[in-house]
C-alpha cells in the first residue's frame, strides 16, 4: 500500500448471515484524487462505502483514513475510538437527504459542530452559513426541509458534511433520489469540490459525470474489484466482459 494514501482499504470482507457481500477488496484512494465506484444494484457499492464510514461494521479487514487505521475480524474488538476519530475525518451524503424535518436549513447543518464537535452555537453559525453559500444556498437559511426542493436538500446535505471539515467525503449515489432535472445542482457542487482538490469516493450510476470528475473508476461485481483506470480507459476499452456488459446500456442511455 502507498504510505502516501489518505485512504487506504486491505483485504475487506463483509458478511450479511451467510451472504458474503465484501470478498476481500483492496484499494486506495490519494489525497485530492477523486474515486468513482460503480457496478450493478446488489454488487456491494454501497456497502463498500458504509463500511468505510463504519455506518456497517465490517466483518474483516482493515481500513485506514487519515491515520486513523481499524483492523476487524474474528475475535477482535473493535475499537471504538479509533472509529470515532475516523468519523469525524469522514463526511458522508446519503441517497436520502436524512435533514431533520423539524430544524431549518441551517440549523441541520450546524446540528453536528454543536452535538459532536461541542462547538458554541454562535461559532458554528458563520461556519454553516460559509457552507450554505458555497452549495448556493444562503438565501434558504431559514427554511425548513419541507420548503426545499429535492435538490435544495441534498445540497443543504453536502453543506452539513462540508462543516465538520472531513479529510475525505463520501458519497452514496447523491442523485438517485432526485427528478433527473434536479439532478445537474447536485453534480455541479460536487464538480467544484473536485475542482477545489476534494478528496471523495463517490458511488454513481451518472456516468458522464463519473468521466468529467472521476481520476479513477472503480468497477465492482459481486463483492470484489473486477478491474480500474481511468475514466478514459474504463468507459472507451473495459478489459473485462463484465465491465463490458455493464456498461453498453449505460453509454446507449447516457450517450457516452
Amino acid at each position: 500500500m502507498n504510505g502516501n494514501a489518505i485512504i487506504q482499504v486491505e483485504n475487506l470482507h463483509k458478511w450479511f448471515g451467510h451472504l458474503h457481500v465484501l470478498r476481500g477488496v483492496s484499494f486506495e484512494v490519494a489525497p485530492q484524487e477523486v474515486l468513482v465506484v460503480i457496478g450493478r444494484s446488489g454488487s456491494g457499492k454501497s456497502t463498500l462505502l458504509r463500511c468505510l464510514n463504519f455506518l456497517e461494521e465490517p466483518s474483516a479487514g482493515t481500513i485506514t483514513i487519515a491515520e486513523n487505521s481499524v483492523t476487524m475480524g474474528p475475535g477482535i474488538r473493535l475499537n471504538r475510538q479509533k472509529v470515532a476519530a475516523m468519523r469525524l475525518n469522514t463526511g458522508m451524503v446519503f441517497q436520502e437527504f436524512n435533514l431533520f424535518p423539524h430544524m431549518t436549513a441551517l440549523a441541520n447543518v450546524i446540528e453536528g459542530l454543536i452535538t459532536v464537535k461541542k462547538m458554541p452555537k454562535d461559532q458554528a453559525i458563520p461556519i454553516g452559513e460559509k457552507y450554505l453559500a458555497k452549495v448556493g444556498l444562503a438565501v434558504k437559511r431559514d427554511e425548513h426541509p419541507i420548503r426545499l426542493s429535492g435538490g435544495q436538500k441534498q445540497r443543504v446535505a453536502i453543506a452539513r458534511a462540508l462543516a465538520m471539515e472531513p479529510k475525505v467525503m463520501l458519497f452514496d449515489e447523491p442523485t438517485s433520489a432526485l427528478d433527473p432535472e434536479l439532478i445537474g445542482e447536485v453534480l455541479d457542487v460536487m464538480k467544484q469540490l473536485a475542482k477545489e482538490g476534494t478528496t471523495m469516493a463517490i458511488v454513481t450510476h451518472e456516468m458522464g459525470f463519473a468521466c468529467d470528475v472521476a481520476d479513477r473508476i472503480i468497477f465492482v461485481d459481486r463483492g470484489v474489484i473486477v478491474e480500474q483506470g481511468t475514466p478514459e480507459r474504463i468507459v472507451a476499452n473495459p478489459s473485462d466482459e463484465r465491465t463490458r456488459s455493464f456498461l453498453e446500456p449505460l453509454r446507449k442511455v447516457q450517450g457516452l
